[in-house]
């Protein structure tokens, strides 16, 4: 079913990472980095390029139809990962960031499959597996972001 109204912007998890990432860059270009606006970013990157590929792959798993364009989009959706992962360790950003990250994180997933908002899947069979796998993928980059700042601090 389609998804109406306001609920319509929390759908696009891919493209939002991918846009929040985009305007982190620019910022840094034009020397103005904002420190949250980028730990978002690298946030959003590496947990929706992470569900995806899992997503894809369970796809092909399970016996599903999986095409070039399914491997394509494991493939990019990887690299979303990857750019988050090597872009987060350089992020300057503070407790209060960290904590507004996750509380993010957590109400996306809420949104997501609590209003059944969650982005598209190729099977209903597969949402116990974007479930397990979106609150894991919290926890790790969560717990990750509190490794990175108390290293720092």
């Amino acid at each position: 079913s389609e998804t109406n109204g306001i609920l319509k912007l929390f759908v696009p998890d891919s493209p939002t990472a991918s846009l929040l990432f985009t305007l982190a860059l620019f910022m840094i270009i034009i020397k103005k980095p904002k420190p949250f606006l980028s730990l978002m970013a690298c946030g959003w990157l590496i947990k929706y390029g992470f569900w995806a590929a899992i997503i894809n792959t369970h796809f092909y798993l399970i016996g599903g139809n999986y095409t070039f364009t399914n491997f394509h989009l494991t493939l990019s959706h990887l690299g979303m990962a990857a750019e988050g992962l090597l872009y987060i360790n350089d992020v300057d950003f503070n407790k209060h960031h960290l904590f507004t990250l996750i509380c993010f994180m957590i109400i996306s997933d809420v949104l997501d499959y609590k209003l059944g908002i969650h982005p598209w899947l190729f099977a209903q069979s597969q949402l116990n597996v974007a479930i397990v796998s979106i609150v894991l993928l919290t926890a790790l980059i969560s717990l990750y972001c509190i490794f990175l700042y108390k290293k720092r601090y």
